[in-house]
């Protein structure tokens, strides 16, 4: 996993390089660092036409540096210092091969006025585009639209909320080799490809297929397409046996031939009788999935609050989420010696469960970055929150957050979220932190979803599969990271082609 920053993170940092003298150090390996990646995005330096844009701090510096080192390799280089007439001066930037963005860093607080910069004129942004807020994602005023993005000594947050992905262009890390950074204060963390191994290796010798049992509460007629993608889901991701347990008025759905299936009429429980259901559930299997398909009667908010009265780690989801009357409610329920629960809205049903709870919950969704709003809730309800988009962000009530880059469009499609919900099932029923194995699952859901670009959501279950068995047959390295070479971040995705490419 890659650690992220936020800005009193570096601010520490940086007077820390600075008590041991060696922030002059830090400058020039941060220069160097984009000299390296300038000469990468350039294919070749000799001739190649240049502008380097400056400001008055240390990023301005790391421009400099990077500029005398491509005018010395050959390149043609222009310096313009921010807020200067060249600055403002269109002819600044025409007829360049790359623009050099060190106007200003993670520490900017005030509003920016950008540089006019062409749209097919290629920007190399420096730690992060200038006018971008360095820790939420927000553009401060205005901002620096960049091709590529290299962030020094550490991966920031900024670059990978809200409006950072789509102003950073790709994105790159380099570590100055000056010491270490410490973990993030905020327990900020992007998963990476080769984590996925945390998934792969689960079973035990002595493991039996009741050692990963997973019960799903899902379905309801004419929604049986729902129970039939979580429980087929389930079994691609290492469940060892799933019971379905459903309302489909008789209908004879395609569960799987592995699905042990159930016809349960919700409305025939009463309340005693729901708690029974469930505590039985709970002596048999190991994790829940309740909600997709589940329909919208009266009857469901008792079936979620007996389910989380069981005990059982669980993945809430869909119908069961949009049953839960409040936040309050739900930090009721769920006691402290609570073995997990896991919540797995996307935005359309988490702005809904705000709603209802009334008081400041959505006013502090909309105002503050989405990593604090999440470990807030989190800790505030003793569920962890998956928070479906791009990036997908996952809170535990620990405080430890979790992000993936991997899904993005091509999980725009009927039923990804319920094969998503099967999968981070089946995933509970191993051992682990219930929210770094859902951020582990929730990755492994995008590149499934990336590998496959478009169809059915019922193939990504299996795509999922066929890169699980290729990273337990792979022994790629692990990447190197220094101030000589920046590590890519793929489209915002950390790069393990051996991961992705097809095997014959």
């Amino acid at each position: 996993m890659i650690p992220i920053y936020r800005q009193s993170d570096i601010k520490a940092f940086d007077e820390s390089l600075a008590a041991q003298g060696l922030l002059e150090e830090a400058i020039a390996r941060a220069g160097y660092s984009v000299f390296a990646l300038a000469s990468e995005l350039l294919d070749g330096l000799y001739g190649k036409k240049v502008t380097a844009i400056f400001g008055p701090g240390n990023n301005g510096r790391d421009a400099l540096v990077a500029a005398g080192l491509l005018r010395r390799a050959g390149a043609v280089v222009s310096e313009v210092r921010y807020g200067s007439e060249e600055y403002f001066d269109e002819v600044s930037y025409s007829e360049v091969d790359l623009v050099i963005d060190g106007c200003f860093g993670v520490g900017l607080s005030r509003a920016f006025e950008p540089p006019p910069i062409g749209p097919d004129t290629e920007v190399l942004a420096v730690d992060v585009p200038s006018g971008l807020d360095g820790d939420h994602g927000f553009v401060l005023g205005s901002a620096v639209r960049a091709n590529s993005t290299l962030c020094l000594s550490g991966l920031k947050l900024g670059p990978l909320l809200s409006e950072g992905p789509e102003l950073c262009g790709e994105l790159y890390v380099s570590e100055l080799g000056l010491g270490d950074l410490g973990l993030p204060g905020s327990r900020e963390f992007l998963i990476e490809d080769d984590d996925l191994a945390l998934l792969a290796f689960g079973r035990k010798s002595r493991d039996h297929k009741w050692s990963h049992s997973v019960a799903v509460i899902a379905g309801s007629p004419g929604m049986d397409g729902a129970a039939h993608l979580v429980c087929t889901s389930g079994y691609h991701v290492g469940a060892g046996i799933i019971h379905l347990y459903t309302n489909t008025a008789g209908q004879a759905g395609d569960y799987g031939v592995e699905t042990v299936v159930h016809s349960v009429v919700w409305t025939d429980l009463d309340e005693d009788g729901k708690g029974e259901f469930f505590q039985g559930l709970a002596e048999r299997f190991k994790a829940l999935v309740i909600g997709p398909g589940l329909g919208r009667g009266e009857e469901v908010e008792g079936i979620v609050k007996a389910a989380i009265e069981s005990g059982l780690r669980s993945v809430i989801d869909a119908d069961a989420i949009s049953a839960i009357p409040s936040v309050d409610w739900l930090s009721r329920l769920i006691g402290a010696d609570h073995p997990g629960i896991v919540l797995t809205p996307h935005t359309g049903e988490l702005k809904g469960l705000l709603e209802r709870s009334g008081g400041t919950f959505f006013s502090d969704y909309l105002n503050k970055d989405l990593c604090s709003f999440a470990r807030e809730f989190a800790s505030e309800t003793g569920a962890a929150l998956l928070v479906k988009g791009g990036p997908t962000v996952v809170a535990s009530p620990e405080g430890s957050c979790y992000l993936t880059t991997a899904p993005n469009v091509s999980l725009a499609v009927a039923g990804s979220g319920d094969v998503l919900s099967g999968m981070i099932g089946a995933a509970l029923s191993y051992e682990g932190d219930i929210a770094e194995l859902a951020a582990l699952t929730a990755h492994l859901h995008g590149l499934a979803g990336r590998s496959l670009s478009k169809g059915p959501s019922g193939e990504l279950a299996r795509r999922a599969r066929k890169i699980l068995l290729r990273l337990e047959d792979s022994k790629g390295p692990a990447f190197e990271r220094n101030f000589s070479k920046p590590t890519p971040i793929d489209g915002n995705l950390v790069a393990s082609p051996y991961l992705l490419k097809c095997r014959s």
